[in-house]
């Protein structure tokens, strides 16, 4: 089916959001949507955006909306935890419309292709950046391009799953138009959020007036300079694009003017890379929007006196990093590029700021021990943290540490895998890398929830648990899990199995772990 307008032919195409968890509501914008439906509509083609990660409408209202806008595409976009969510609309969107191809993009596709093709039952899958390569798909759905000639699609020919080689994306991504905010409910996203409690010890520090608790999200760059074992960004999504201050002005000024939006989370995770751009940063914030407030992803060692002084000079309220483990083994084996003191200084330079600090925890990587976990819980109590995410280390498809895990035996059914860590987080724990029961590896956790909150009493500063959560973490926790190891160390002296607490890991020469494309580098 395709359309004419005066100036040429159009297609019509359904973008369709997910929900992240459907116990949970999504509060920020979709913004990978956002950025294909604006791309697409300055190409002449007609976009409608079903924003299911809003609305969690159930699917009979889903098929009443695309019979009604008659796309020639229907576009899903999503990340690992939908899976189940996208394969039960998948089937039922091929089952009312068969003649209307299905196309699968996000985070969901990396090294998800074959499930998504041949359990899911989309037509096509497209990895990495989209806006190019959906372009050329619906070139030729048009008929000006060959299938094969479509960078980044997968699709079944002839029973086998066929991948087109290359990778297209925009040399300067300035060229990117600004999202497609107009496509969705921007009055619920940017109130989604209506208490921000780290925006509130910063005004309380600075005795700043508070804005409008109007929150919107801002791709400052894409990519990231590292490999993290558990991240996405080695084999997908590689290289660092940071956009120009002067095109995160207008962006913002977009959503400053047009939808009254007072505070901004800039992403990715490296926008604030060295400490010249920060300062032409903050300066521009502060000359054009100085009732505006943002906060910033960055890395522990980008963490300077000259960075934060420059940030300090404008409304940055929080700083937040992935710290992970406070032990320097842990650290190698996930890649991180990063030593334990680093954590600890760059938690202690935002902490002597007005800026928050914030950084995030995993426990239960492989080698972790009983040793390395007290490394980390006594770095938390030298940095003085208080606050921080404490996830279990999974592993996502397209990470390092995902294909570890395949090639090791450790996930022997991929669909089944996927199954389990759908609708999940990452406090829920998947797999166990220790030699320790499961739960101890959970105890593992709430040591670490455990110290955080007793920084909270060095401080001076009252609990933040309930009651019963307080005598769980602070007084049965530590019982049993010092219990347990007292337990091993008597069995140790009877079978050797229980001396060696650490588990056997093939590292590379990065000092992670070590999977077979390492030999073809």
């Amino acid at each position: 089916m395709v359309f004419f307008l005066e100036e040429g032919p159009y297609m019509r195409i359904v973008l369709i959001t997910t929900p992240t968890r459907t116990y949970m509501p999504n509060t920020v914008l979709p913004m990978g949507v956002l950025y294909l439906a604006s791309y697409l509509g300055t190409h002449g083609h007609s976009v409608k955006i079903i924003d299911i990660a809003r609305t969690r409408q159930d699917e009979a209202t889903t098929l009443a909306e695309v019979g009604e806008f008659a796309p020639d595409v229907i576009g899903i976009s999503g990340i690992i935890t939908a899976y189940l969510f996208v394969r039960s609309l998948t089937k039922t969107l091929k089952k009312a419309f068969p003649r209307i191809p299905v196309i699968v993009g996000g985070h969901i596709t990396i090294d998800n292709i074959e499930q998504l093709i041949l359990d899911v039952g989309c037509d096509y899958v497209v990895v990495g950046y989209g806006e190019k390569p959906l372009l050329y798909f619906l070139d030729f759905l048009e008929g000006k391009r060959k299938r094969e000639d479509v960078p980044q699609l997968s699709y079944l020919k002839d029973g086998a799953i066929m991948r087109n080689e290359g990778h297209i994306f925009f040399d300067n991504i300035d060229d990117m138009q600004f999202p497609a905010y107009d496509k969705v409910d921007m009055q619920y996203y940017l109130t989604a959020i209506p208490n921000n409690l780290k925006l509130a010890i910063y005004l309380a520090k600075t005795g700043k007036k508070a804005p409008p608790m109007r929150f919107a999200p801002v791709i400052g760059a894409l990519g990231c300079t590292d490999r993290c074992a558990f991240c996405i960004h080695e084999f997908e999504y590689r290289g660092f694009r940071v956009h120009s201050t002067g095109y995160v002005m207008r962006n913002i000024e977009i959503l400053y003017k047009d939808y009254g939006a007072r505070i901004f989370g800039m992403g990715e995770d490296l926008f604030l890379y060295n400490p010249k751009q920060a300062r032409e940063f903050s300066a521009m914030m502060t000359n054009n929007f100085p009732d505006a407030y943002f906060s910033c992803s960055i890395r522990a060692d980008y963490v300077t006196h000259e960075l934060l002084e420059a940030l300090e000079g404008s409304n940055c309220y929080y700083l937040a990093y992935g710290f992970e483990s406070g032990d320097d083994t842990i650290l190698k084996i996930l890649g991180k590029r990063m030593s334990r003191s680093t954590n600890i200084k760059a938690y202690q330079l935002i902490s002597d700021t007005a800026i928050t600090p914030a950084c995030s925890f995993m426990v239960g990587t492989p080698g972790e021990t009983r040793d390395t976990l007290r490394n980390t819980i006594n770095a938390i109590k030298e940095a003085g943290i208080t606050d921080s995410a404490v996830f279990f280390t999974t592993p996502y498809p397209g990470s390092r540490l995902f294909r570890w895990c395949t090639e090791q035996g450790l996930i022997k059914n991929t669909v089944r895998y996927l199954e389990i860590v759908a609708n999940r987080d990452a406090m829920v724990l998947t797999i166990n890398f220790t030699k320790y029961p499961d739960i101890v590896v959970k105890l593992m956790r709430m040591m670490v929830l455990k110290e955080l909150d007793k920084n909270l009493f060095r401080a001076g500063k009252a609990s933040k648990l309930a009651p019963y959560k307080f005598v769980m973490i602070h007084i049965i926790t530590p019982l049993v899990y010092e219990t347990y190891f007292v337990l091993r160390k008597i069995c140790g002296l009877l079978f050797a199995r229980f001396r060696d607490e650490s588990t056997r890991i093939v590292l590379n020469d990065k000092g992670t772990v070590s999977i077979s494309e390492d030999l073809k580098r």
